[in-house]
């Protein structure tokens, strides 16, 4: 099956080599296997029902996810398939896999004081961006407020390099502006208070005084 169906071949070892032993600890040396495997082009070929298939297979208790979601990023950043690791991400947050919390302590730990030079944060944080009533895009899911998520956000940012975070925040902004097509000012989801909260990050994370911002970003954040 390894040729013919390489994820199903791969779907019935999950489910008898386990990656977390009996004693509850994870066999790194049979995850990377796994992932080797799998995290190579044409694999995985819907990113949302195969991967929360995988992740549904191998059984993860939730005291350990964070630490099986660094090994997948990590290992995933660097294969075939790298662009769509924020996308693995974001679709088992969505499907109730994994919690929030853990993506969040994974990518801490693999960006602390580093770079992201491939865009995976931005990416992985504009598609969790929670819908607004006038949007029509964006993550709905009840309870997932801005707060929310900019709480998380300002603690994966606040992990890396900060120039790298001012580059992070301000990709992601300006991606979210063009997917709205209106000035973040001018949406419902923005109001002052929060266009002031990320505006002060991104004063800290740039070192610079609140007028030498929009000097500095081509987003309309006032």
């Amino acid at each position: 099956w390894e040729d013919v169906d390489p994820l199903y071949a791969l779907l019935g070892e999950l489910g008898t080599k386990k990656v977390i032993t009996k004693e509850g600890d994870i066999d790194e040396e049979t995850l990377l296997g796994y992932l080797h495997r799998l995290l190579r082009q044409g694999v995985i070929n819907n990113t949302k029902k195969d991967w929360i298939q995988v992740w549904a297979t191998m059984g993860i208790p939730i005291e350990k996810q964070d630490q099986v979601l660094t090994h997948i990023i990590s290992a995933g950043l660097e294969s075939q398939v790298a662009d769509t690791i924020p996308d693995v991400l974001s679709e088992l947050v969505k499907g109730h896999r994994v919690k929030i919390k853990a993506v969040e302590e994974a990518l801490s730990t693999l960006f602390e004081c580093g770079s992201d030079e491939q865009g995976c944060l931005a990416r992985f944080l504009h598609q969790i961006f929670p819908k607004s009533p006038t949007s029509e895009w964006g993550w709905s899911r009840v309870g997932w407020s801005w707060q929310q998520w900019w709480a998380t956000a300002d603690r994966i940012l606040s992990a890396l390099d900060a120039s790298s975070a001012f580059e992070c925040l301000r990709s992601l902004l300006t991606t979210i502006e063009s997917e709205s097509g209106v000035y973040l000012p001018h949406q419902q989801i923005w109001d002052e208070k929060r266009l002031g909260l990320v505006r002060a990050a991104l004063c800290r994370f740039g070192d610079l005084a609140e007028d030498e911002l929009p000097a500095a970003i081509d987003v309309v954040l006032a």
